[in-house]
């Protein structure tokens, strides 16, 4: 699967190098490498229906991003409603979660690349282009690639959630969920604009990558994360150091970028700090093509990774003791008057 998404990033950068325009080359790439990421999900078994609906929701994010950036308190309130559409898709399950997260990264990184109308729909345009060229070749390549006709009308996932909320601890876990991910968007993204840390949009990127249904998972992923990231973050300017020319940066966007992804398919539960760290490799040489200056972005990055993931960590324990209190609370007020101990002598009764 992973040798079958490599073929349109590397026609995008072949086709870039000869018409001398590696820099939209890389932005194509950055919507392949996304849907790359998906290559091996499925939303009602269907692979097909998930990634069209990403490249649609990244092409159109990445638009919405650009606009969004000049404008820091849209650009905040923006990653909050991502933020709360994640937080409620991830407690529900169903793939669709993963496109949501898709869009959301994809605005998060736009922002910092704001401009007008017309550079926010050229930068739309060519991620989509990029995102349904991968979907092509992936579509022709591996013959497993399903698509059912019938998920366009079926839409068990939000029947899943009608039940879910039906459930007491679900639905206090849903709401709590929600809020508690779009207050730590809001207070993490506010923090590296007061400080103005570089590379923030990797805060939201790390707060939302960090943040999981299962409590465990959610935990462990935090200090993975920051490992991961300080150790591409160290690694990648001794690369860019000897891969100066477009030519060699598009190689080892390529090189860590078919790592990451391919890894993603596999071991991802198991070594979330691996994973993180081809993922950092993978961006620090993507935005070198964007002509961003990337040799000194170890300590920014790493400020970026310990806001957003110290937030997730925040988010994530609040959501647990709220829900565990408020389900406690419920509990209580349905304990049988009779089981409930007696009161004291003189005391008032209840």
């Amino acid at each position: 699967m992973g040798l079958c998404c490599l073929p349109a990033i590397v026609l995008i950068f072949a086709v870039g190098y000869g018409f001398d325009q590696m820099q939209a080359a890389s932005i194509m790439a950055s919507g392949a490498v996304t849907l790359a990421f998906g290559a091996n999900k499925t939303w009602e078994g269907s692979s097909l229906l998930l990634l069209l609906l990403t490249a649609a929701g990244v092409s159109l994010s990445s638009f919405l991003g650009c606009l969004a950036g000049d404008v820091p308190l849209l650009y905040v309130a923006g990653a909050m409603v991502f933020a709360g559409g994640y937080g409620m898709l991830a407690g529900i399950g169903g793939g669709l979660w993963w496109s949501l997260l898709q869009w959301a990264i994809a605005f998060l990184i736009s922002g910092y690349f704001s401009g007008s109308v017309g550079h926010a729909a050229l930068r739309a345009a060519l991620v989509g282009a990029g995102a349904l060229l991968q979907i092509l070749c992936i579509t022709l390549l591996f013959s497993q690639l399903r698509f059912q006709l019938q998920d366009f009308t079926r839409l068990a996932g939000w029947a899943f959630y009608r039940q879910a909320m039906r459930k007491y601890r679900q639905k206090i876990h849903l709401q709590s969920s929600v809020f508690f991910a779009m207050l730590t968007m809001c207070l993490a993204l506010l923090l590296v604009e007061v400080y103005q840390v570089k590379n923030g949009y990797w805060a939201g990127m790390t707060l939302l990558l960090c943040l999981r249904s299962h409590f465990r998972e959610s935990l462990l992923r935090v200090p993975a994360r920051i490992a991961g990231t300080l150790s591409g973050s160290v690694l990648a300017p001794f690369l860019l150091a000897h891969l100066d020319t477009p030519r060699l940066l598009a190689l080892g966007f390529i090189v860590s970028g078919y790592l990451a992804f391919t890894y993603s398919y596999t071991l991802i539960t198991k070594s979330y700090f691996v994973f993180t760290f081809f993922v950092t490799v993978m961006v620090i040489f993507m935005l070198s093509l964007f002509g961003v200056p990337q040799e000194n972005v170890a300590a920014e990055r790493l400020y970026a990774t310990v806001i957003g993931a110290g937030f997730a960590l925040v988010a994530i324990l609040l959501t647990r003791l709220f829900t565990d209190v408020q389900v406690m609370k419920k509990l209580r007020s349905h304990v049988p008057r009779f089981a409930r101990p007696a009161p004291k002598k003189g005391a008032a009764p209840e």
